[in-house]
């Protein structure tokens, strides 16, 4: 495997923690950059501040399984995704493959078959490395949202950026930890400093409007969904506009 493909980055999400490290030491003996996640949650969070080039998925995941998963970074278009999963039907090989999948490898498998289908993945898409900023030498990696480092200015993909109140940096920042979660609104006035049994919740919605006209105004389009009868989220990755996330009335 040539030296390029060693210097992937690559996400496995598995729940179970005996397997996930194996997976993880056995791609890190071969050289590859690794992070292991039990589910989406992690997956999402890590996202925003480090990119990846492959993402290896388990199916049955707590929360978002791994189909929901995949759709979803396929929607970036610039990730290599494979479902590694002990269901080895005929139906879930087609769905995953049709939601994004690039190859489907059923459990118990030998390390020396994922590695050959990582070094043929890879090849196929001309993969870059991903730099200390999180650039693909080629621009085939996700690039994600980032906050600086104090918290008080906010960036897009694209290097553009915000500066933050210190209520918006609160909010986001309480966000920011649970990425793909919807956080509760009670939740998220403790995190701005109020007492949620006499805050006074439109308060919230409207530092949440003035937000996203600051973004919009910048020319960002901020990733933060309300959900109905919870409270907000912030997604990391795009979102195809037919996934049940519903603003406010």
């Amino acid at each position: 495997m040539d030296a390029a493909v060693r210097r992937l980055e690559i996400c496995v999400v598995e729940d179970e923690e005996d397997l996930r490290e194996e997976i993880v030491g056995a791609l890190q003996d071969a050289g590859f950059g690794v992070r292991g996640f039990p589910g989406s949650r992690e997956l999402y969070a890590s996202l925003l501040a480090t990119p990846c080039n492959i993402v290896i998925l388990d199916i049955g995941l707590p929360g978002e399984d791994g189909f929901s998963i995949a759709e979803r970074l396929h929607g970036l278009g610039s990730m290599g995704i494979i479902m590694l999963t002990a269901r080895g039907q005929t139906e879930d090989r087609v769905r995953a493959l049709m939601g994004g999948a690039d190859a489907y490898m059923v459990k118990p498998v030998d390390l020396r078959e994922l590695l050959a289908v990582i070094g043929s993945l890879a090849r196929r898409m001309q993969f870059g490395s991903v730099t200390e900023s999180g650039v693909a030498g080629q621009d085939n990696v996700a690039r994600a949202w980032a906050m600086s480092a104090d918290g008080w200015t906010l960036f897009d993909p694209e290097g553009n950026s915000i500066p933050l109140t210190s209520q918006e940096r609160a909010f986001l920042q309480c966000l920011w930890q649970r990425a793909g979660e919807a956080v509760s609104r009670e939740d998220l006035a403790v995190a701005m400093g109020g007492d949620p049994y006499e805050y006074d919740f439109h308060r919230l919605d409207t530092l949440v409007s003035r937000l996203r006209r600051k973004a919009a105004d910048a020319g960002l389009a901020l990733p933060l969904r309300a959900v109905r009868g919870t409270g907000y989220l912030f997604l990391p990755v795009s979102v195809p506009v037919s996934e049940p996330f519903q603003e406010r009335a």
